[in-house]
């Protein structure tokens, strides 16, 4: 199961029990985002289609017991073996949900506004079939989480009415969407994890917010590890930088014959560092019971001593 169809089952569970406006919010959200007004020899009549039958079946139970409405759930299959479900609610649905008008015996689409709920409990059962109906939601796997390219949060609205698209956006102003044409949709989406976990909470998938939340501290833990870890490499390469330059000098001092005459702390510390090439200053400093300071100042001068060597070779 995907981690958008846990979000969806989430909010089967939450809608079962809805007051009898929300579960009109929630209808009308789904019949306006994915249903199809028909015509037939018996009238007109709203068509949803899904793969998933229990949201169909979800939605046929809240027309039954909210809305006094009948419906009629079939299956088929498409031309790629498929099974697919039909869920036909009669055109009176459609009235009731504010969907259309009926002048003279010809059915009308009702402005987008005035299907945008006022109540917020309402309003979260309208937000709540926009998602079931025409949502996805993605972040990243586990396996992911090393991999920045592919490690990506991403939710969205796909609507093929951008008019529709608009009013949603401006009405749920707070969740902060993003708009972008795509194809013959208009897309609303959020990137931010954080706004993607509001929302979560917001249509009550509390588990899956729970589960974003964990790839969120692992990600975070992990990104920490990487840190410290370049870090430490980025430390290991500095010592072996200096490192190499100091026993270039002392071999320099050795080869012009400079080395014995050196005063007896510097040989000291040339010796070791001959003896641990890759001791960091630190732990030639620790050894010689100096600071890192006094160490660094010895091998500057062992530096400085051998630039005087080669010139004047």
């Amino acid at each position: 199961m995907t981690f958008s169809q846990s979000v969806k089952n989430e909010i089967f569970k939450s809608v079962r029990n809805v007051k009898s406006c929300c579960a009109t919010s929630f209808l009308t959200a789904v019949l306006k985002s994915m249903g199809t007004l028909t015509l037939e020899h018996a009238g007109y009549s709203f068509v949803a289609e899904s793969d998933n039958r229990d949201f169909l079946a979800l939605c046929a139970l809240l027309a039954r017991e909210h809305l006094k409405t009948d419906s009629q759930l079939t299956s088929y299959r498409t031309s790629k073996g498929t099974e697919m479900f039909s869920c036909k609610f009669p055109a009176s649905l459609g009235e009731k949900l504010g969907l259309v008008t009926r002048e003279e015996g010809m059915l009308n689409f009702a402005d987008v506004r005035t299907l945008l709920p006022n109540l917020s409990c309402c309003r979260r059962a309208f937000m709540q079939g926009l998602f079931v109906s025409c949502g996805s939601v993605v972040i990243p796997q586990t396996e992911q989480l090393t991999d920045n390219a592919k490690a990506k949060y991403h939710l969205e609205l796909r609507f093929t009415d951008p008019e529709f698209a608009n009013a949603v956006a401006e009405s749920y102003s707070l969740a902060q969407f993003r708009q972008m044409p795509r194809k013959n949709h208009t897309v609303l989406y959020l990137k931010d994890s954080e706004r993607i976990a509001d929302f979560l909470v917001y249509v009550n998938a509390t588990r899956a917010k729970l589960d974003l939340e964990n790839v969120i501290i692992t990600r975070s833990m992990r990104n920490d590890m990487n840190r410290q870890n370049n870090c430490e490499v980025a430390n290991i390469e500095k010592t072996v930088a200096a490192s190499a330059k100091q026993l270039k000098a002392i071999e320099v001092l050795r080869s012009g014959g400079a080395f014995d005459s050196l005063p007896d702390n510097l040989k000291e510390i040339a010796l070791l560092r001959e003896a641990s090439p890759e001791a960091t200053l630190e732990e030639i400093a620790a050894q010689l019971h100096v600071s890192k300071s006094g160490a660094n100042h010895r091998f500057a001068k062992l530096a400085e001593l051998a630039e005087k060597q080669r010139k004047t070779k």
